[in-house]
């Protein structure tokens, strides 16, 4: 439940209104849940990470386009908790090591497949910049513009 409100309230007033105490009283927990579950503040920034990444995965059978439509719809608010927790992670060596694993999780995936690693890390890096580019716009992803095929062509 906390992780889940901590997600939504990231990607819905940010990173900065999304205190240990703002998720708290948003999940009706009692005032210091968050030290007690995950041991403080940076316990629970990187399971934050961890969570949105658990949910940013492909499920069986969807495509890169779903993927890329689910989380500009249903999952718009998880996908932009997602890129303050990266903009965080800029600035925080331990948050940057765990969201450059979790990328690094995908990179594998797309090695696994046959890409070389350096075109899978540019090209994970390319579908970031599509899916930030499609939150700028407040586009659902499902446009010419944000479709991600002539990008995936560009890496067979």
């Amino acid at each position: 439940m906390l992780l889940d409100t901590g997600i939504t309230l990231i990607g819905t007033v940010g990173i900065r209104q999304a205190s240990a105490r703002a998720v708290e009283d948003a999940s009706g927990v009692p005032h210091g849940s968050v030290r007690h579950h995950f041991g403080g503040q940076s316990g629970f920034l990187a399971a934050l990470v961890q969570h949105v990444f658990t949910g940013d995965q492909a499920v069986d059978g969807e495509s890169t386009r779903e993927v890329i439509a689910r989380w500009l719809g249903t999952d718009r608010v998880r996908t932009r908790a997602r890129y303050e927790l990266m903009l965080l992670a800029t600035r925080d060596e331990e948050l940057r090591r765990a969201m450059v694993g979790h990328r690094d999780r995908y990179v594998e995936g797309l090695v696994d497949g046959g890409l070389p690693r350096t075109e899978a890390r540019q090209l994970v890096a390319a579908l970031d910049g599509l899916v930030l580019d499609a939150l700028l716009r407040n586009s659902d992803g499902t446009d010419a513009d944000h479709d991600p095929t002539p990008l995936l062509r560009a890496f067979r």
